[in-house]
């Protein structure tokens, strides 16, 4: 989707993603495969996101690593809202997510952060 946008040279005015309760747990599902290729196109062609929502609640990212959910922030640092609600996500995968947002020198600016329910290993 990214690079036919850029080949066409179409400009995305999103300022609302809402994937939430979809299968992007299941790493053969092609909504998670085309989630990541997304992610990579626009890393590889330095494009940003103008989303002011992220919405990817309700998604079994246990299966995820945190360098993916921290690059998916690098392309949307105008993110207000991010939800990552039920997800299922460990205290390893949020560490890595911060490190990875730590390591590319990201400010964002979030008025809210839901990523409750199911945080293993992050609070007793």
């Amino acid at each position: 989707m990214v690079r036919e946008c850029a080949n066409r040279n179409l400009v995305l005015e999103l300022d609302e993603l809402d994937i939430s309760a979809n299968t992007l747990s299941d790493v053969t599902c092609s909504s998670f495969t085309t989630l990541l290729a997304m992610v990579r196109e626009c890393v590889n062609r330095n494009l940003v996101l103008e989303l002011d929502n992220l919405d990817i609640g309700k998604n079994i990212l246990s299966v995820i690593t945190g360098s993916v959910l921290g690059t998916l922030l690098a392309i949307c640092p105008k993110l207000k809202t991010l939800n990552m609600y039920s997800c299922d996500l460990s205290g390893v995968i949020i560490d890595a997510m911060v490190r990875e947002c730590v390591n590319r020198n990201l400010v964002l600016e979030l008025d809210n952060l839901f990523f409750t329910w199911h945080i293993t290993g992050y609070f007793s």
